[in-house]
């Protein structure tokens, strides 16, 4: 006989004593079930607490991170956009001066004010060229279509100006005035306006507020006939 068997015996072996240690075992199960929850519930809730304000915290991070960039990239588009709208205006500038029909005392003559406005329109192409990354493609589009327009008009009135007006004959003279002419209409008329389209598209980008109508729009106005 055993010793739980002589513990039995000794208290009368009946199944009252069983159904005492079951309850007391139960309880005690119980209580050490709840204790090991709420632990576990606490430990859980902190891990969770944590993560969540580690997640918080990276995300404050990115943001600032982000705005940063942001904030770099818009200094940075502000200082293209300036330089860019300089030398756009100094060869306008100059292919004015080139196709204009007033010429004062003093000046340059035709052949040099051509060469520098020829000069002005290669460093605008190579500034646009680099930096064309920073704007959107219909603007580059309309900075392409602009300064080509230019382009054409004194290239064609250039062809002439090499030559004396009694080296030319009849036929030529009248090319020569009317590539001058139809220069000078372009200086004067379509291209301000082309120009106005995308001096409000460049206060857009720096943060301006635009005319919507404008959107979508920067083609060059079409040559009067």
């Amino acid at each position: 006989m055993d010793a739980w068997q002589t513990i039995l015996l000794a208290f009368g072996g009946n199944a009252a004593l069983i159904a005492v240690l079951g309850l007391i075992g139960k309880s005690l199960l119980e209580k050490l079930i709840a204790r090991d929850t709420k632990r576990f519930e606490t430990d859980l809730k902190a891990k969770s607490d944590a993560a969540i304000e580690q997640l918080r915290s990276d995300l404050q991070i990115r943001s600032i991170e982000h705005q940063v960039r942001f904030s770099r990239l818009h200094e940075k588009r502000a200082t293209v956009i300036a330089e860019l709208y300089g030398v756009l205006v100094e060869m306008l500038w100059e292919a004015e001066s080139f196709l204009s029909p007033m010429e004062w005392a003093g000046e340059p003559d035709k052949k040099q004010k051509h060469h520098t406005a020829m000069n002005k329109l290669v460093d605008f192409f190579r500034y646009f060229d680099k930096h064309r990354i920073y704007f959107p493609e219909e603007i580059c589009a309309s900075l392409e279509e602009l300064a080509m327009k230019v382009r054409s008009h004194v290239i064609a009135f250039g062809v002439y100006v090499g030559f004396d007006d009694q080296s030319l004959n009849d036929y030529t003279r009248q090319q020569k005035e009317k590539a001058w002419n139809e220069g000078w209409d372009a200086i004067k008329g379509e291209i301000p306006k082309a120009r106005k389209l995308l001096e409000d598209e460049f206060r857009h980008l720096l943060g301006a507020t635009a005319n919507p109508a404008l959107q979508g729009t920067l083609r060059l106005p079409e040559a009067r006939p």
